[in-house]
């Protein structure tokens, strides 16, 4: 029993509903969630509005930051589509319950802001013991309905938290997302129309509060956002109406300038208005233009081409690409995975396309006949028997420092032929190694003196942690690796931290290790410090347990067999005989990384 007055008109209204539905406030709440494929159906759905909702989300999230808050989007029947959760609400028994898929309306859930939204049509607040059912009294909820230009429910937003004392600042942040995300739908839904925006005051409007109509060529007005209903108060726009029965003057004036101009409606109140445009711009001739330009008859795929956006890696490019198109020899320095292999092969695409690349692993490199014929292993092309029989080509000499002195001296005798060829034939040598080198002490002089002529002019190239382009390497990498994946932006900055002393090849085998962890879609940093995090490293402890020997034991031992489990809570509990819930309460997020 309650004395008239004592809970708000709208609350005790919701009350009478929920009992009228036979709902047991003293009972459980029944806890209504779509299943997997309901939610993905849903999501599909409304995937161009989630689009829309998702940018308001995310700076509402924010501006709420370190409150103990989530923000969620539902659609028109109170399901949970998306939702941002900070890691103190996500603790909390509240986030249990709050998730995605979940439903809200009254009749399941009782009073609640969702439901209350949902059903009236208005932004609204339930805090704490206005909620209809007892368990879900520890928390504190404001929605406000999304409405599209036809005046019709099509989401719902909405910001919980166990905290109430700043839930009146919370609102006019939800209700301001809310006109951005409406407003924004307006824009969307009437982009072949003119779009009017106008306001009693004419610095709003370049704001969000301005009203829009939008009208077609011969001024039939098409629709108008909430803001012009309140705006142009007294007169009706429900009914099909043209300009000129809502304003005064010519439309087609108002269409000649782009510059605000001032509007008088039929009842003598005067705004002002400007066109916004929104609408393709139309050409009123075409020209053909003849360009003197090479056509481009092939590209390269983007997730297989190397990626030279370093200035120090495309300045070596740049060298070497002059170098191979006179035959001038050359070597290539650069540490263990840096690609010099790779680099060359892409500098012989470009300046020797119909020229075999043979590449010699000078370790293993053998001897070379008097015919020519070479006995090595070669990487590319086609195994060649003998490198006299070609016209020319490129040779690539990799590790040209560990050739041992039998090799070198033979091998010397080969690039002398080379460097001085018959008619007709034209070799590039290139030879590669790690370091700066002098000449190594067993070879004979006579090798040296051939094979340092592949020296003189040298071409480094940065380590990977070096290069400023490590981003795009890793982008264009895991597209090639799994095109299903990409790299979220905090994932990105998270993976530049690693350590990498085989550069591209550890890069490689981590963005590979990823791809087999993660789910398909974005890969969040979480997921990179969970998988890729030194696994000798001695696991943090939650905040609860920090100071207590025997609790941060215990808490390592949960976060290193959740790490484990590849973060699958079910199969840690059952492997250490915890509940599920316990392994929640001791989870460690990585430091640096957002949910």
């Amino acid at each position: 029993m309650f004395a008239h007055g004592a809970v708000p008109e709208v609350i005790a209204d919701s009350w009478y509903r929920c009992l009228d539905l036979g709902l047991d406030a003293t009972a459980k709440p029944v806890d209504a969630v779509l299943s997997y494929t309901e939610l993905r159906l849903a999501r599909e759905r409304d995937k161009s509005l989630i689009a829309v909702v998702r940018p308001e989300l995310e700076l509402l999230s924010k501006q709420i930051a370190g409150t103990n808050f989530m923000t969620a989007f539902a659609d028109c029947e109170g399901v949970v589509l998306d939702a941002i959760v900070d890691n103190e609400f996500r603790a909390s028994e509240c986030s249990r319950s709050i998730r995605l898929g979940s439903i809200w309306r009254e009749d399941v859930r009782g009073t609640n802001a969702l439901g209350l939204a949902l059903f009236s049509g208005e932004s609204s607040m339930v805090t704490g013991y206005e909620h209809f059912f007892s368990s879900q009294c520890g928390v504190s909820c404001i929605s406000a309905p999304i409405f599209d230009s036809t005046g019709q429910i099509v989401g719902l937003l909405d910001a919980s938290s166990e905290i109430a004392a700043r839930q009146f600042h919370t609102k006019a942040l939800v209700d301001l997302a809310v006109i951005n995300i409406e407003n924004r739908l307006f824009v969307e839904d009437h982009r072949g129309d003119h779009i009017i925006q106008f306001h009693p005051r004419q610095e709003y409007l370049a704001t969000q509060s301005v009203g829009m109509i939008s009208c077609t060529d011969d001024g039939v007005i098409t629709g108008a956002n909430r803001r012009a209903g309140d705006i142009l108060s007294g007169i009706d726009l429900s009914s099909p109406r043209t300009f000129g029965e809502v304003f005064q003057g010519s439309f087609g004036r108002m269409l000649a300038t782009t510059d605000s101009v001032r509007l008088v409606d039929w009842l003598n109140a005067s705004y002002f208005a400007r066109i916004r445009l929104t609408r393709p711009m139309r050409t009123s001739r075409s020209v053909a233009i003849s360009l003197a330009a090479k056509p481009v008859y092939s590209v390269s795929a983007s997730g297989s081409a190397p990626v030279f956006g370093d200035e120090h890696a495309r300045s070596s490019f740049r060298s070497a690409e002059r170098a191979m198109k006179i035959g001038l020899p050359f070597r290539v320095v650069g540490a263990t995975g840096t690609g010099r292999t790779t680099f060359l092969r892409t500098v012989h695409e470009s300046v020797r396309t119909d020229r075999p690349l043979i590449a010699v692993d000078c370790r293993i490199a053998g001897t070379v006949d008097e015919d020519g014929t070479l006995t090595a292993h070669t990487q590319y092309d086609a195994q060649v028997d003998t490198i006299y029989g070609e016209v020319g080509g490129t040779l690539v000499l990799e590790h040209l420092a560990a050739m041992t002195p039998a090799s070198a001296t033979s091998l010397a005798h080969l690039v002398a032929q080379l460097l001085q060829p018959a008619a007709g034939t034209r070799w590039c040598i290139v030879a590669t190694d790690e370091t700066d080198e002098a000449q190594p002490n067993d070879w004979c002089d006579r090798a040296w003196a051939t094979l340092s002529r592949l020296t003189q002019m040298t071409i480094h190239l940065p380590a990977l942690s070096e290069r400023t382009d490590f981003q795009q390497i890793a982008k264009a990498m895991m597209a090639g690796i799994s095109p299903s994946h990409q790299l979220g932006h905090a994932a990105l900055a998270q993976l530049e931290k690693l350590d990498r002393p085989r550069n591209l090849v550890d890069l490689e085998t981590q963005l590979r290790i990823l791809a087999v962890r993660c789910p398909v879609g974005v890969i969040r940093a979480e997921q990179v410090q969970r998988f890729l995090g030194t696994s000798g490293e001695q696991p943090e402890v939650c905040q609860r347990c920090a100071g207590h020997a025997v609790r941060e034991a215990k808490c390592r031992e949960i976060n290193r067999a959740f790490r484990q489990c590849g973060s699958n809570v079910a199969l840690t509990a059952r492997k250490i005989g915890v509940s599920r819930n316990t392994v929640y309460s001791h989870i460690v997020k990585p430091r640096g990384t957002a949910l």
